[in-house]
């Protein structure tokens, strides 16, 4: 009894270690990006296979274990918040070990036959893909590539290719979220001049003050275009032109100066950089959602994905 403690008090409670917030698993994961890619509870418990109640716990409990708001209610469903786009990276290389773990459980040699249709620009094909693909056919042999060229987005949800190489601004996300898209990185773009026109012109003094040089401007969606607007301001618009593919030969021919990714531009050896990155595009690799069960095509992304982590630019 000595070791009561004196009448009237009370031993104080030992303080326990208090519980961490809970790792979130492929579940809970699974559940998160339908309901990102879906856009609403009762579009995401269709995809996963629930009721919409059912969802909805799922993503209370999944916010709750992490401490963090993933979605916030929008007039047209729910919106990805900057804590849940954080996330977003993660949870998707998540699905792609998980995917490859399926993958990997039922492959068999006549899964990897037939046509894989990759939709790409010219400059992407010539810069990278043309290179990477060659591994590609030498580990499987029977699988046939056909690239589907164009300098516009091609809707590869609708099926006009199975898998597409996208370049948008940094920390752009690809649409529609149906897709299934694997992160490539960041591309960096540069201001290049040939060694035929900086011999005849000269290089300018600041990236940024082009008055007075001639420049090749690309026609279309491109990730430094307000970089562009900027510094061709007081400049003379030599060419234009909506292919990639073309101004990079411009430039490399001496018809002026001009911005592009910088793994393009180390297709040309008299092109030399006048400048830092000006602008980064965040790459992306999507495919249409059942790809996820055809297996010659999950081995290309695979491979794909593979050697451009091998390549990274600074």
């Amino acid at each position: 009894m000595h070791n009561m403690p004196p009448h009237g008090k009370t031993r104080p409670k030992t303080r326990g270690t208090q519980p961490s917030s809970r790792v979130p698993s492929w579940d809970d994961i699974r559940f998160f990006l339908a309901i990102y890619r879906a856009g609403s509870l009762s579009a995401a418990a269709e995809l996963v296979g629930v009721t919409q109640p059912t969802c909805g716990r799922r993503l209370t409990a999944l916010e709750a274990a992490l401490g963090l708001r993933l979605f916030d209610r929008a007039p047209d469903g729910l919106r990805i918040t900057d804590e849940g786009k954080a996330l977003l990276d993660t949870a998707l290389r998540m699905e792609q070990s998980a995917d490859e773990l399926a993958l990997r459980a039922t492959l068999s040699e006549r899964d990897l036959r037939g046509t894989v249709r990759i939709a790409t620009t010219e400059l992407f094909a010539c810069s990278f893909l043309v290179g990477a693909l060659e591994s590609v056919r030498s580990s499987y042999p029977n699988i046939h590539i056909e690239l589907v060229l164009s300098n516009t987005e091609t809707d590869v949800l609708r099926g006009d290719a199975d898998i597409g190489f996208r370049f948008g601004p940094q920390g752009s996300l690809p649409r529609p979220q149906t897709l299934i898209a694997r992160k490539l990185g960041e591309e960096p773009f540069l201001l290049y001049g040939s060694a035929p026109y900086l011999d005849r012109r000269g290089a300018p003094s600041d990236p940024i003050q082009l008055e007075g040089h001639d420049v090749v401007a690309y026609l279309g969606p491109h990730p430094a275009a307000a970089w562009c607007e900027q510094a061709f301001a007081q400049s003379v618009v030599a060419l234009s032109a909506p292919s990639m593919q073309v101004t990079a030969a411009a430039i490399a021919a001496g018809i002026g100066l001009g911005v592009l990714p910088k793994r393009a531009a180390q297709l040309f050896p008299s092109l030399h950089s006048l400048s830092p990155a000006v602008a980064r595009a965040t790459g992306w690799l999507v495919a249409r959602p059942d790809l996820r069960r055809v297996p010659r095509a999950r081995v290309v992304i695979d491979a794909l994905l593979q050697r451009y982590r091998l390549s990274p630019l600074a």
